[in-house]
This record gives structure tokens, C-alpha cells and sequence, in this order.
């Protein structure tokens, strides 16, 4: 009986094992065909086409093109390998492709830094016929790409006439039609011509009424001493205040080239760049590819040696514009680097004023905390008001405006200064 049973048992374990045996060369074989068979849907190409520069805080799209060369559609999921420079929420993405045709897709990126930023090769998950198999596989070319300053205000600008550049920006303007500091022509008299216009000579000979046309002085020097210091790191409106002055910069340049006169810039505070001041609205694209890779570091801000540094590399007489946060515990610096840059040239200290301070209110619930912390603030904002009033008191323009307002009141003050022929 004991014989009978292991004599059973044993033939049953054969025959499992033989099935268990039999069932995994199967598997096997069913795994190597399904391989086999679905390496064909490797043949699937990509590539990607994208704007050679995007600008920060914009967003910007990005094509990815699909060909599936197969008789039969092919399910895949993509994910596009990115830089850090920019923020996207498309991947993974599962999309079919179908047999014999071209597919793309459309996503967004928003540009978060500045400079050169290199999107990877796509990166493409194809599952085998029998799912089986998953393949991870990497299709099309990488591509490097430059984030510049956000230029698109100045492309909006770009259709618009002088005048009406002011006005869009928000900047104010006065109308003084022909009362510039250049004689720019000989023209007829129009309603409104003040009578020191009028040329009596001309007027004589044409026996109408002549008036002389004048236009605002031309081919000044402007040049940006711009802090890239610790104080500049911080954020406003997904910008770091840094990226704000330099947007403010480099509008207020735009217009200053379209008015004709040049601009430069010097760069101190960890990162020292110079460029010497250019002339001609197309030279923006210059100011461009000198900025776009410019951040600000973490380092401590010198402005009386950037003041030194600046009055040996630049001698014409030009209008300074120091961007800046400053402090009241820079006053000392600050006096003394405006002092030895005013004995040359016009002074515009362009001052970053944070604009949480501003947001910062007591309320009759105030904990002792909060009601500390107002008193901290308000005492700060009074000893910077002092610093700032100091500095108007020796001559010096000064321009205190919040992150997003910087762009409009450096255009002011400028246009202000242009139009009193002080540059």
C-alpha cells in the first residue's frame, strides 16, 4: 500500500514538473517572440522644434513631432527631458500614434532663469504587443536654447512710434513741441508756438510766420551701474527683484536708444561685466546677449569701489543710473560713491523698495509679535526715507519705486531729465 502511494505521488510530481517546465519554455518563448516582434515598433521617430530664445516669465511653447512608420497604431508615453531653467506640467503624457502618419503634440514651458538652458533628447515608454516588455528609449536631438530678460515689452514697442512707446509703458510726457536743446529745422508757425520760437528773419523773407523747431539733445551717454549683490535675490511676482531692474534696465534703454543717445552698463557685487555705451536701436540685441546671463550672487555690495572702478573706465560726461536696494547702513558708502561719481557726471540713484514693508499694518488684534514687528519695519522704512532724502538734498535724483513699478519710474525720471535738457 506505502509502495502504491509513492509510486502515485512520485509520477504526480513528475508530472508537475514536467508542466511547470514545459509551461515556463512557454513563457519563454512567447517572452522572446513578443520581444522580437514589438522591436519593430522601435522604428517610431521624434523630433522637436523650438524657438532658439524665450524670454523669462513668458510662456513659450514647444512642438514634438511623432512619425510611426508601422501598419498598426502604436501606444506610447513621452516625457521631454526639460532644463531646471523651465517649469512644465505636460509629462508624462500617453498619446497613440496612429499607423503610417505624422503626430504631434503642443505643450507649454514657462521660463523661470535667465541663460542657456539645454532641452534633452525625448525620452519615449513603448510597450510590447503581449505587454511583456517595456522599453524605454530616447528619440530626436538635444537643443540648447537662451532665456533672455523679458524682451517681449520691448517687442510690443517695436510697431509703435517714439511718443506712443511712452504712453504704453505708462510713462508720463509733456508736450513741448519744438522746445528741445538741438535745432532740428525751420518750419511755419502752428497755434501754441511760444513767441522765443519765432524766427523773424525767416519770417520776413517767406512773409508768413517762421518758427524755429528744436529737438532734444542727442547722443548722450547713459550708463547702468547695476548691483547684482545678496540684497538683489529677493522674489516679487515670480521674479527675483534682481530680473526686475534688469527688465526696468533694459527698457529704459530701449528708449533711451530710440531717443538717440547710447547706453552701457557696469555690473559689480560678485559678477564684474562691462559694456561700453552703444548707440542704435538695434543694439538692444547687444544689451541682450550681455545681460541674459547675468544673476545676482551672494555677495556683499561695494558701491564706492564699483563707483572708482566706473570712473576709470568711463570718462565722457553721461547720466548714471546706480540700481541698487540700499540700506541705511550703506549711507556712509553710498554718500561718498554718489559724491565722487557726481563730480563728473549726472547721478540717478534708481532705489528697489520691497514691497511687503508696504503691506505691513497694525491692526487693533496685534499680538505682541506683530505689534514688534510693525515698529521694526516702520523704523527701517524711516531711516531709508532719511538716506533717500539725503541724497535729494545733495542733488542727486533719486527714483524709489517697488519691483513692478521700477520700469515706469526709471522711464520717467529720464525723460523727465531729457526734457530739461540736463542730458
Amino acid at each position: 500500500m506505502l509502495l502504491a502511494i509513492i509510486r502515485v505521488a512520485g509520477f504526480n510530481i513528475a508530472w508537475l514538473t514536467a508542466l511547470w517546465w514545459s509551461g515556463l519554455i512557454l513563457l519563454m518563448l512567447a517572452a522572446v517572440s513578443d520581444y522580437v516582434i514589438s522591436r519593430k515598433k522601435l522604428a517610431v521617430s521624434c523630433y522637436r522644434i523650438i524657438s532658439t530664445s524665450f524670454a523669462l516669465g513668458a510662456e513659450s511653447k514647444v512642438r514634438l513631432f511623432f512619425e510611426n512608420p508601422l501598419l498598426r497604431s502604436i501606444d506610447i508615453q513621452v516625457v521631454d527631458h526639460c532644463p531646471d531653467y523651465v517649469v512644465t506640467e505636460s509629462f508624462p503624457l500617453n498619446i497613440s500614434l496612429p499607423p503610417q502618419q505624422e503626430t504631434s503634440l503642443k505643450y507649454e514651458v514657462l521660463p523661470v532663469k535667465r541663460g542657456e538652458a539645454v532641452f534633452g533628447r525625448v525620452g519615449l515608454r513603448v510597450q510590447s504587443f503581449f505587454k511583456l516588455w517595456r522599453f524605454n528609449i530616447q528619440r530626436g536631438e538635444s537643443q540648447a536654447i537662451k532665456i533672455y530678460p523679458n524682451f517681449m515689452a520691448i517687442s510690443n514697442l517695436n510697431f509703435l512710434v517714439y511718443e506712443q512707446q511712452l504712453n504704453h509703458i505708462g510713462a508720463h510726457t509733456v508736450q513741448r513741441r519744438g522746445l528741445g536743446s538741438d535745432f532740428k529745422q525751420l518750419r511755419e508757425y502752428q497755434r501754441g508756438d511760444e513767441l522765443r520760437q519765432m524766427d523773424w528773419k525767416a519770417s520776413a523773407r517767406q512773409h508768413k510766420l517762421i518758427s524755429r523747431e528744436y529737438q532734444d539733445e542727442r547722443d548722450q551717454d547713459i550708463v547702468f551701474l547695476l548691483d547684482s549683490g545678496r540684497r538683489m535675490r529677493a522674489s516679487e511676482s515670480h521674479l527675483s527683484h534682481f530680473d526686475h531692474c534688469v527688465n526696468a534696465m533694459l527698457l529704459t534703454s530701449y528708449i533711451a536708444l530710440m531717443a538717440g543717445d547710447a547706453v552701457g552698463f557696469m555690473s559689480f557685487a560678485g559678477t564684474d561685466r562691462w559694456l561700453a555705451p552703444v548707440k542704435g536701436k538695434t543694439n538692444i540685441n547687444q544689451l541682450l546677449n550681455s545681460l541674459y546671463d547675468l544673476h545676482s550672487t551672494s555677495q556683499a555690495s561695494d558701491l564706492l569701489k564699483a563707483a572708482e572702478n566706473l570712473m576709470l573706465r568711463h570718462r565722457k560726461r553721461s547720466l548714471i543710473i546706480i540700481v541698487t536696494n540700499i540700506r541705511d547702513e550703506d549711507s556712509a558708502d553710498v554718500i561718498q560713491a554718489v559724491k565722487l561719481l557726481s563730480k563728473k557726471h549726472l547721478v540717478l540713484v534708481a532705489c528697489l523698495r520691497e514691497a511687503v514693508y508696504d503691506q505691513i499694518e497694525l491692526t487693533d488684534k496685534a499680538d505682541f509679535d506683530s505689534t514688534l514687528t510693525f515698529v521694526g519695519v516702520r523704523l527701517y522704512l524711516q531711516q531709508r526715507n532719511r538716506l533717500l532724502q539725503s541724497l535729494r538734498a545733495s542733488g542727486v535724483i533719486v527714483a524709489d519705486a517697488t519691483a513692478n513699478e521700477m520700469h515706469i519710474k526709471l522711464v520717467n525720471e529720464y525723460m523727465a531729465l531729457k526734457r530739461a535738457g540736463r542730458i
